[in-house]
């Protein structure tokens, strides 16, 4: 097949979370199943196509979304004309392939549900007007017209990311968690979504990392801000260390803005843990291929996000075989095998954090038998044969609809 996926973001030039990751991976996974791939994608700082890592991407130099959503259907209608592509993916945020579809009506269509804007501000619990916050190079403009108002009455009928979704031909899910969340929320067709969790091809490095280890770390990787659970952990942390003060807690992330205007996330939990200052370790960001360094040296890694879809953290830990918490809400549980690779602590609890922690601190054997079945988990359900598989299945499932139904109609 001919695939051609459309993202804002995507590596290295727009790598800001979960979606560069995936259509980094997906793209990767297709081409080495034979597939011709390609990739249109944003940049903040060049316009150009290049072959990368075997895959041409196309690239834009745009700073505003809705501005890159219609010079990048221009190019990919160009480059149509060219190749005759059989499926085109998007992502649901900011429904980056909607102006593609429009300029090329008939062809199929895949929807990947990551995290739509209103969902991503809804756990942020963000005003619009704060809502850089979840996405800083969203615009108050595009929020708008995705049917967020300043008041924060959310029409979905009225959310671009909705309305581009009703005209896939397939909407895929990484995640049941995720399905669940916009069938109530959009009113969706449950018979509609389909599930195709995302492709993991974990690296060498992160597979030769032993499983026997002991070295009294516990690590958090993710943005430093309210969504990924960082206060929670932050109250846990007093009630870990007063029953096991060798441990020591490290943050590898960027820092956000904190419930203090005048301090970021870091400074605010310094601040908070003031008394435990010496037990703390600030990273900040680190590039995708020296996380192995950091979770070789981890004995357990803690997630206590307030929602996640599919996060790619979660599977490098589990790819590293490292004892895992991660958060009851969203797409970790299936991910931990609901509780049998890992331990699952509901959001906003710090205690129940801080129970999960020490029971992993206190019984390494245990850590290190979730840590191996985590990784064999990992080997066994996201690999390329079964998830590529999948995902072939899925466009096959598309192309053959838009077959039958013929050139979308607009007005």
């Amino acid at each position: 097949m001919k695939v051609a996926f459309i993202s804002y973001e995507y590596p290295p030039d727009t790598a800001y979370g979960g979606i560069a990751t995936y259509v980094y991976q997906a793209a990767r996974v297709l081409q080495q199943r034979g597939h011709q791939v390609e990739v249109f994608a944003c940049s903040r700082y060049r316009t150009r196509t290049e072959t990368e890592n075997e895959i041409l991407v196309h690239r834009i130099n745009e700073t505003d979304p809705t501005n890159f959503v219609k010079r990048i259907g221009q190019l990919f209608a160009e480059r149509h004309s060219l190749v005759k592509f059989d499926v085109v993916e998007g992502t649901d945020y900011n429904a980056d392939a909607r102006e593609a579809v429009h300029l090329v009506p008939e062809i199929p269509l895949v929807v990947k549900l990551h995290t739509p804007a209103f969902l991503a501000a809804k756990i942020n619990k963000e005003k619009p007007s704060l809502l850089d916050e979840v996405r800083k190079y969203i615009d108050m403009g595009v929020l708008r017209s995705k049917g967020i108002n300043r008041n924060w009455k959310y029409n979905f009928k009225e959310d671009i990311e909705y309305i581009h979704a009703l005209k896939a031909d397939e909407i895929v899910a990484p995640s049941q968690a995720i399905a669940d969340e916009l069938i109530k929320a959009w009113k969706l067709n449950r018979n509609k979504i389909s599930l195709v969790p995302y492709p993991y091809v974990p690296s060498r490095e992160l597979l030769e990392i032993p499983v026997e280890n002991q070295t009294n770390v516990v690590t958090f990787i993710g943005r430093l801000e309210n969504r990924k659970g960082i206060l929670d952990l932050a109250q846990a942390i007093p009630i870990v260390l007063k029953q096991h003060p060798e441990v020591s807690f490290r943050f590898i992330g960027r820092k956000r803005p904190s419930p203090n205007p005048n301090l970021d996330m870091q400074q605010y939990i310094e601040s908070m843990l003031q008394p435990y200052i010496n037990s703390l370790e600030f990273i900040g960001f680190v590039p995708l291929d020296k996380i192995p360094s950091y979770l070789g040296t981890t004995d357990l890694c803690v997630f206590p996000s307030l929602w996640e879809n599919f996060p790619f953290v979660c599977l490098e830990a589990m790819a590293a075989a490292r004892g895992i918490v991660g958060s009851s809400s969203g797409g970790m549980v299936e991910q931990l095998n609901h509780g049998k690779c890992g331990r699952l602590v509901p959001p906003h609890n710090p205690n129940q954090i801080a129970k999960a922690v020490v029971e992993l601190l206190r019984n390494p054997s245990l850590r290190m038998e979730l840590g191996q079945a985590a990784r064999k988990r990992v080997l066994n359900e996201y690999n390329i044969e079964r998830i590529g598989l999948l995902q072939e299945n899925s466009y096959a499932r598309a192309i053959k609809k838009r077959e039958t139904m013929g050139s979308r109609f607009y007005n």
